[in-house]
């Protein structure tokens, strides 16, 4: 970081099995990547071994599902070796865990880098283009929305209560990948209106932020999406004073 100032992009790769979500807090959490800010989570599935991968992960929750949870991004492919029926099926296996994120599908993950790069995936939050509520695994994304202006000491005291001391209930420090049937919440998006205006809602595994939009003519359709592991629909919309979208 000594030559800051002196590069367009910084892109962490890791391996196969990384878990993003302690990669994407460190943004948060390091005072030293200060100046540095998260554009987005870009994950690469093996379009042809897809649905083995899933088959043998049957009962657990693997990291192949968290790293699909967690992205803005998903570049699937291996589209060369597969034909268009098993395509949609994987698009819908991946949009059922996170109807959030966008999907590329490559052969030989050449992509346009216009497509990965600068999605500002952190500084934006629109709401999700497919509103995807079937659960596939264990892994699934939930949408509430409300018309009404919300509290933001309300949201905050809500997102405490599910990030904190729920989680310090169910999940172990380990992040064991066995599904023990217990609510993980891996990622929420989201943009809220406030007396004070409109803001944003950012947050990866129990790091949460909420930050003031700063275009005060801006007006957005309100949303929070949660993406996680067991989702309780009905506690997550009970907390939240919100509706299932």
């Amino acid at each position: 970081m000594e030559k800051q100032g002196k590069f367009d992009y910084v892109l962490i790769e890791t391996t196969g099995l990384a878990d993003p979500g302690n990669i994407g807090q460190t943004f948060w959490m390091d005072d030293g990547l200060s100046k540095l800010y998260l554009d987005g989570i870009v994950t690469v599935c093996d379009a042809y071994n897809f649905g083995k991968t899933l088959k043998e992960a049957e009962g657990k929750v693997t990291e192949c599902a968290r790293q699909i949870a967690l992205a803005d991004m998903v570049i699937l492919n291996k589209q060369d070796l597969i034909d268009q029926p098993a395509r949609d099926v994987i698009t819908q296996q991946i949009k059922s865990m996170n109807s959030t994120c966008g999907i590329q599908y490559t052969t030989f993950c050449r992509v346009d880098l216009d497509a990965i790069l600068g999605i500002q995936a952190y500084t934006t939050a629109n709401p999700p283009t497919t509103q995807e509520h079937v659960i596939a695994s264990a892994v699934s994304t939930v949408t509430l929305t409300t018309e009404k202006p919300v509290k933001r000491e309300e949201i905050e005291k809500a997102l405490e209560t599910l990030l904190w001391a729920d989680q310090d209930e169910n999940e172990s420090e380990s992040h064991e990948m066995s599904d023990d049937g217990k609510t993980t919440i891996l990622r929420i998006k989201g943009k809220l209106l406030t007396a004070e205006g409109w803001v944003m809602v950012q947050g990866v595994r129990d790091i949460f932020d909420i930050t003031e939009i700063k275009d005060k003519d801006s007006t957005f359709t309100q949303h929070l999406v949660f993406i996680g592991i067991h989702l309780d629909t009905q506690r997550l919309a009970n907390l939240t004073n919100m509706t299932l979208s």
